[in-house]
């Protein structure tokens, strides 16, 4: 984050709200990782930045993951476990440096990974000509058929669509699967955010997860809670 988003993070109720979670939300998917690991049935890995951690949402439960999670769960056989791997302010290096090898380093075959990144290297202006050789080469190694996602709406709009369209272009040559994030967001943005005005709310991830759930040909997940309900909480691959 820039030393302004750091400011303004310090004097905005709702930013300060929204980064208290950051901490939080990451402890709790590495205590569910380690359930998920030591457990059996199908195994989904994630890969991303804050969204994959649900940042914004009102439990880290209701973030696209733990939305999508309930959509693959409904009439499968066995739960699915999730193992998380994405962190905060990620940009497309570290899905490059640090989470790749990471699910290299897991010595089990995921029967899914799905990774959604790119955003941050938005805001912080990655260059494009680095932000691409960046996306061709996670796409590289991606496992055949994961599912990687286009950037959201929002964001700058020439060089989100400039990456975009080389994902829709070559992800599918990799033998990957396109989430078309970027198709199902965007205004109205009314209840879609988070406190922070970035981050999605729990309605905003419920796009997200839709879009996921689209691209993986599975039923729709259910509309998110009203954040005044208790929230979803993630056990041991279960919904």
């Amino acid at each position: 984050m820039s030393v302004l988003g750091r400011v303004a993070r310090g004097l905005h109720p709702g930013m300060r709200k929204v980064h208290a979670q950051v901490a939080r939300y990451a402890s709790e998917w590495e205590s569910a990782n380690g359930v998920a690991m030591s457990g059996a049935g199908p195994l989904w890995v994630v890969l991303g930045d804050s969204t994959a951690q649900g940042i914004g949402a009102p439990s880290w439960g209701e973030g696209y993951v733990g939305q999508l999670l309930r959509a693959l769960n409904d009439g499968a056989e066995r739960p699915w476990r999730v193992v998380n791997l994405s962190r905060s302010g990620a940009r497309a290096a570290d899905v490059a440096d640090r989470q790749l090898p990471a699910l290299e380093a897991l010595g089990t075959t995921a029967d899914l990974v799905t990774c959604a990144i790119g955003a941050n290297d938005m805001v912080r202006r990655t260059r494009s000509p680095l932000l691409e050789q960046q996306l061709r080469a996670i796409m590289a190694r991606l496992p055949e058929r994961s599912v990687i996602a286009t950037i959201p709406q929002g964001l700058n709009g020439a060089r989100t669509e400039a990456a975009n369209r080389l994902l829709r272009a070559e992800a599918p040559a990799a033998g990957l699967v396109v989430a078309d994030v970027w198709a199902h967001t965007g205004p109205p943005w009314h209840g879609k955010l988070a406190e922070d005005g970035f981050h999605p709310g729990a309605l905003g991830y419920t796009e997200w997860a839709a879009a996921f759930a689209e691209a993986l040909d599975v039923a729709r997940p259910p509309r998110s809670p009203d954040p005044g309900q208790p929230p979803h909480r993630l056990g041991s691959g279960e919904s």
